[in-house]
This record gives C-alpha cells, sequence and structure tokens, in this order.
C-alpha cells in the first residue's frame, strides 16, 4: 500500500471507532448530564471555528478572481455557513434539554479538545499536501453522524437524530471537497512530505477518535479503545456523493 492509501486506512480505521463510540452510547440508555456534556461540547466545536473562518473568507476576499478561484470562495462560504447550522441545530436540542439559552460564547473547550488541537497546531507550517490531511477530519464527522441519525426514541431523541441526518450530509460533502484536494497534492508530493503527512494523520486520526470517545462519556472501555488502536475495529468508509 502506498503512503497515500496509508493515510486513507489510519483515518478509515478510526473514523471505524466513531461510528461505534456513538452507537454504544445511544444503545442504551444514559444520564442526560452525559448527553449534555457531549452537547456542549460538540456547540463549542463548531462555533469556535467561525471567527477563523470568517477572516479567512475576508483574506480570499481580497484575492478573489486574482488568485482566489469563485467555486474555492463559494465554497469556503457554504462550509462556514454549514458550520453555524450544525450549531443552531445542535443549541435548539441543548435549549429543549435546558429550558434555557446560553450565549455561543459560553461553550468551552474539554483538555481533550485542546490535545487535538495541539495536533493540528505542530503541522500548521507545513506544505500545502500536509495541510491538506486535515482535510480529513470530515470522515470523522460523517462517521458519527451516520451513527447519530439512526438513533430513535422521544422527543430529544428524534430531535438528534434529524439534526444527525443534516450534519452527515454536509461533512460528507466536505470531505469529499477536501479529498479531491488531497488525492491532487498527493501526486505531487515528495517522500518527505508523504511522510510527514502520514505522521499527521496517524497522530489526527487517534487523537480525534479519544476525543469522541470522551465526549461521550467513554461508553468504549480503555480495552476496548487498545482493540481500535490495533485495527480490531471494521473500518468507516465514507460512500460516494453519487
Amino acid at each position: 500500500m502506498d503512503v497515500a492509501g496509508q493515510i486513507e486506512s489510519a483515518f478509515q480505521q478510526y473514523w471505524g471507532g466513531h461510528f461505534e463510540v456513538v452507537k454504544s452510547f445511544f444503545g442504551e440508555p444514559r444520564p442526560r448530564e452525559q448527553l449534555i456534556a457531549w452537547l456542549e461540547l460538540q456547540l463549542y466545536k463548531e462555533i469556535h471555528v467561525v471567527p477563523r473562518k470568517a477572516r479567512e473568507i475576508l483574506e480570499m476576499y481580497e484575492r478573489l478572481d486574482a488568485d482566489v478561484e469563485r467555486s474555492e470562495f463559494e465554497a469556503e462560504c457554504y462550509e462556514l455557513a454549514d458550520e453555524v447550522q450544525h450549531y443552531r441545530l445542535l443549541a435548539d436540542v441543548h435549549e429543549l434539554l435546558l429550558g434555557e439559552r446560553r450565549p455561543a460564547t459560553s461553550f468551552t473547550a474539554t483538555p481533550e479538545q485542546r490535545e487535538l488541537e495541539a495536533v493540528r497546531r505542530t503541522y500548521a507550517n507545513g506544505g500545502p499536501f500536509v495541510k491538506s490531511v486535515g482535510g480529513f477530519a470530515p470522515g470523522g464527522g460523517a462517521a458519527f453522524a451516520a451513527a447519530g441519525s439512526m438513533i430513535d426514541g422521544g422527543p430529544v431523541e428524534r430531535q438528534l437524530a434529524a439534526a444527525f441526518e443534516v450534519i452527515y450530509r454536509q461533512e460528507l460533502q466536505h470531505y469529499h471537497k477536501n479529498r479531491f484536494v488531497f488525492d491532487r497534492l498527493a501526486r505531487e508530493a515528495t517522500v518527505a512530505e508523504l511522510e510527514e503527512g502520514l505522521r499527521y494523520a496517524r497522530e489526527l486520526a487517534r487523537q480525534h477518535f479519544l476525543l469522541r470517545n470522551s465526549s461521550f462519556g467513554c461508553p468504549l472501555s480503555p480495552d476496548r479503545v487498545r482493540e481500535v488502536d490495533a485495527g480490531k475495529v471494521a473500518p468507516y468508509v465514507p460512500p460516494p456523493l453519487y
């Protein structure tokens, strides 16, 4: 298997873990506090990207039709709108559970989220190919949302399942858009860039999985996590768009 294939395989292995985390969490009754804790972290993940993405879009606007393509600018704007929609859908569920509304900026990162952000910062100065490896992240979103869209139960669960269906479709689109860029850059990458990309993929995929498990109150035991690390899990392969 070539290095690009190894990068894909590393992500798909841990995406299988994402799917299992969500399926396990909703597969049995859980304290409402655990669901609220997950929601509050997910709300942070969805909304805290807005300032950075807005700055990036403004920078692209300054270069639009010069060295930034219209389609690229449009795609970034849609991606920001999708994140805001995810926030709104999940914030509605959070408000239903708590009976009150909280300011968007009140949601904060957990230690595991900060560790994931630290992994991203470690490779932030890499070249275009290395940065494109980070574009695999929506595949994890598609995996967890695919499992979430199948949950059933009372009003909260049904509203969550509907939100997951929207998130799934959009994360799948983001993944395929980013995957197109990755595949193109992989053909042009040097051996050193490919090796750095593989290191990044393994660290990012694993930390994202650990974050997913902790955010749901660790439905997968330490022993099961070690099995996922060892590849004893059904990989999640995002389906094609068409």
